[in-house]
């Protein structure tokens, strides 16, 4: 869309206008009387020959103007979006009443209507579905449309997404944005029925102005009138669902609304929704993890009507089918995660691993990356092309990558299967080991012309997350989305080449780092090509109330960083959907976790309440969140959360439809105690 029009567009609102008079009295009031619709399209299509061609049989249809009328001498056409979004040709003939012709000739898009008549029999065109149409006999406009209708009519039918965000309302009309917002509808209906019906949770709503406790992220703080005090908004509902199973509630859960003051991407909006759920008395994380399969499982088959995979013992695709009481989708550790496919949360649908190369070969740049590892993209392009044996950019690109990025090298023919090896040498980069064959190397990579390799390092456990190959693998994923795809097993038979956006493959990742390094921060971060961390200092990988793995237990004295969490992530196709974990429901290692590994010196302040509930005979207790939103989206197949939010923000944090946030007077700030830096 031109610069001019967008101008145009924002200073055509109407109602910006003033009015010196009261708008005519019979002309608005007709707007607020008008015949009630009782037949849905759906009705009518399956009692079609109880209305076909009987002029007695009267039928109301209420909607909005879809496109542009065509005015004919005899026979006039317009077209109605009904609630659902589906478009009805009407007819305007001789027997239509006098005026109706005339308020034909001066509607236009997405003027709300209201039209009466008869239906007939319609000869179908191509690309048409509605077996009738209707002859009206009477049409009323029941509100009309602005200039800006029109001039944006033609971008709404080709893309709604890039309507401007100020008319979401336009946007939410099209057929996309309607379905993906009853489709979110649907998932949470589907989610209240079985959580209260088949495992007896209760549905509590817990406070949105909470206290500031750090949590990881950023908060959005709200003022009160009491000088220096501060709510804050929640980021999750974690401690008071924990005081809740100090409560007597067994098994709670919440569709919950959450704030958070970060960096926004097209799956992270500063207020989000998710599926918040703990249960009590629990021994076992499997309890909790069998239940949110359910939950998905039962939204893949009833909603998105498509079948879910799990990756089986062969590394093969296998549909989820059984209905036994277990765990069905793949469980990966942490360490394995990372040691595969350098990230925790990685797509399985791909069988692109890495191969640990340090039998051949020592890492030489930094001695806490020990890790020499190799990650190879099969038939990337066609060898010879000059073209195309150039590093793609798609891979290369070091804005990708956070820090460091790996060597990438294409393999055109014979020599670049071993060139790499010498060029990563000369660098420095690595030496070869002694003992160690070229010739057992290349029979282990089988590399062959038209591959492309990424060759980094990595430390023993990576705090690294995603590593530079992990990067490497998720742009290949992307860029590449035909190669290195996993085969999937049906009833014996193997399936190699398959629409890999039909395919949702589910998978648990466990065993997480309780705790992690501080990581030391400088300046400007992009000129340090290896983290540093503060091995002396550590912060909570997820929260500081998830209980260690039991064997670990004894490290939380000695070697705080050799304990694993029994912490529990969900990985749905390469996105994190939810996490949850076991808790710790002991005050005593509560408070042993606060004072002397995370070391928070105002604990008391911070969880005091948390601890006190805890005192209080509070039984075991684990829990998860889902990511509702990201939930919905990947449902509805979109990329991007914002498709199944009503009004979200931009990635400024505004809200352009009403324009927030906004500037507060001075005098209204007082009362909260506030001054605004004028200069900063």
């Amino acid at each position: 869309m031109s610069f001019r029009i967008l101008r145009s567009l924002c200073k055509s609102n109407c109602c910006t206008r003033r009015l010196s008079t009261i708008p005519n009295k019979s002309t608005t009031l007709k707007k607020f009387n008008f015949p009630v619709q009782k037949h849905s399209f759906k009705y009518i299509n399956e009692n079609l020959d109880k209305y076909i061609n009987k002029k007695q049989s009267k039928i109301t249809l209420n909607g909005h103007i879809h496109k542009k009328s065509r005015i004919r001498p005899t026979l006039s056409f317009g077209f109605i979006r009904d609630k659902d979004g589906n478009v009805i040709q009407f007819v305007v003939n001789e027997n239509s009443q006098n005026n109706v012709l005339e308020t034909l000739k001066k509607l236009t898009v997405e003027e709300s209507i209201s039209i009466t008549g008869h239906i007939q029999q319609k000869v179908l065109t191509d690309g048409e579905s509605a077996k009738w149409e209707l002859v009206v006999e009477d049409l009323q406009v029941l509100n009309e449309s602005n200039i800006d209708a029109p001039r944006l009519d033609k971008l709404k039918h080709s893309n709604p997404e890039e309507l401007p965000p100020q008319f979401r309302y336009l946007q939410l009309r099209t057929s996309f944005f309607q379905n993906a917002l009853k489709v979110r509808s649907k998932i949470s209906q589907l989610v209240r029925n079985l959580l209260i019906d088949k495992y007896d949770f209760t549905e509590i709503e817990t406070p949105l102005l909470f206290k500031s406790t750090p949590e990881g992220a950023r908060e959005f703080l709200v003022p009160t009138r009491s000088s220096n005090q501060f709510y804050a908004l929640p980021q999750s509902p974690q401690q008071y669902k924990q005081i809740l199973m100090s409560s007597g509630f067994t098994k709670y859960f919440q569709i919950a609304k959450c704030f958070r003051d970060e960096d926004l991407r097209s799956d992270r909006q500063p207020e989000f929704t998710q599926i918040d759920l703990e249960m009590s008395f629990v021994n076992s994380s499997k309890q909790v993890m069998t239940v949110v399969e359910d939950i998905i499982l039962n939204i893949w088959e009833k909603i998105k009507v498509k079948p879910m995979y799990a990756l089986n013992e062969k590394n093969y695709l296998e549909k989820i089918t059984s209905n036994e009481d277990r765990l069905k989708f793949k469980t990966l550790t942490y360490k394995e995660a990372l040691e595969k496919y350098g990230i925790d949360k990685p797509d399985l649908r791909y069988n692109l691993e890495f191969i640990n190369l340090n039998k051949y070969f020592t890492a030489m740049e930094n001695e806490n990356f020990p890790i020499v590892e190799i990650c190879v993209l099969k038939r990337a392009f066609i060898p010879g092309i000059a073209k195309r044996t150039k590093i793609p950019p798609c891979l290369g690109n070091k804005l990708e990558y956070k820090r460091r990025r790996p060597y990438i090298f294409t393999i055109d023919n014979e020599t670049d299967k071993t060139s790499w090896i010498d060029l990563l040498i000369k660098k420095n980069f690595m030496k070869q080991n002694e003992n160690s064959k070229r010739s057992t190397l290349l029979k282990e990579l089988n590399l062959q012309p038209g591959d492309i390799i990424g060759v980094s390092t990595r430390s023993e456990l990576p705090y690294e997350n995603p590593t530079p190959l992990g990067k490497f693998r998720q742009l290949a994923i992307k860029n590449y989305p035909n190669n290195s795809q996993r085969p999937i097993q049906e009833d014996g038979e193997m399936t190699w080449f398959y629409p890999v956006e039909n395919v949702t493959v589910g998978s648990w990742v466990v065993d997480f780092p309780l705790f992690d390094p501080v990581e030391i921060k400088e300046d400007d971060e992009t000129m340090k090509p290896y983290p540093t961390y503060d091995f002396n200092k550590f912060e909570s990988t997820h929260h500081p109330f998830t209980m260690c793995k039991s064997e670990d237990y004894g490290y939380l004295e000695s070697d705080p960083l050799k304990v694993r969490g029994e912490h529990y992530d969900l990985v749905i196709n390469g996105v994190e959907v939810g996490g949850g974990s076991r808790r710790i429901h002991d005050p005593t290692l509560q408070q042993y976790i606060f004072e002397n590994i995370l070391k928070i010196s105002n604990w008391e302040l911070k969880f005091g309440h948390l601890i006190k509930a805890l005192s209080m005979g509070c039984p075991p207790h684990a829990g998860l969140a889902l990511g509702f939103d990201r939930l919905c989206a990947m449902v509805i197949g979109s990329s991007s959360i914002k498709d199944v939010i009503a009004f979200p923000k931009n990635q400024s944090g505004v809200d352009k439809v009403v324009d927030s946030p906004t500037p507060v007077s001075k005098d209204t700030l007082k009362e909260y105690f506030i001054e605004v830096n004028e200069e900063k």
